[in-house]
């Protein structure tokens, strides 16, 4: 299955966020976005190849309004029932999984007694102690680790121990 030349980034009541893997706004898109029913506000941004439509949910809907691009500018819509095994990834997904994955291995490797909640932590609090003992401390690059070390051991170690 070919990628989907147009994803939807967020929608939520009166606003819709796509982004197209086209380089370049589509030839009059947001002229002709802008021109759809209940559509209040449409921006193109390049750098993003995003695309953000303002609109009133009263006198139209998300997937309209979807349809509207991808008949436009000429590209696929993610099929909403395509196969569940088939799943786009966006690249914070993508580091969430493997930063999820390294700690499963860690844990098995330590038999369950460490995880990252704890090492990183503990290796920032190693980094800040270097920090102190060397010549020439910089007050910004210690005490950054060291809270740092404390928040990630606050909010994550404690409260999954608890």
């Amino acid at each position: 299955m070919a990628p989907a030349a147009l994803a939807i980034v967020h929608t939520m009541q009166g606003r819709l966020r796509l982004r197209l893997l086209a380089p370049d706004e589509p030839q009059g898109l947001v002229e002709a976005v802008r021109g759809l029913p209940g559509v209040t506000d449409c921006r193109w941004n390049p750098r993003t190849r995003g695309l953000l439509v303002l609109y009133d949910p009263g006198e139209n809907t998300p997937d309209a309004i979807i349809q509207a691009v991808a008949s436009h500018a000429g590209v696929t819509v993610p099929d909403p029932g395509r196969d569940p095994g088939v799943r786009e990834e966006t690249v914070a997904a993508a580091i969430t999984s493997s930063v999820g994955e390294l700690n499963a291995r860690v844990t098995q490797a330590t038999r369950g007694r460490l995880d990252l909640g704890v090492l990183v932590p503990l290796a920032l609090t190693a980094w800040a102690v270097r920090e102190l003992l060397r010549p020439g401390i910089a007050p910004l690059s210690w005490s950054s680790a060291l809270w740092y070390a404390h928040g990630l051991f606050r909010d994550y170690a404690l409260r999954e121990r608890s």
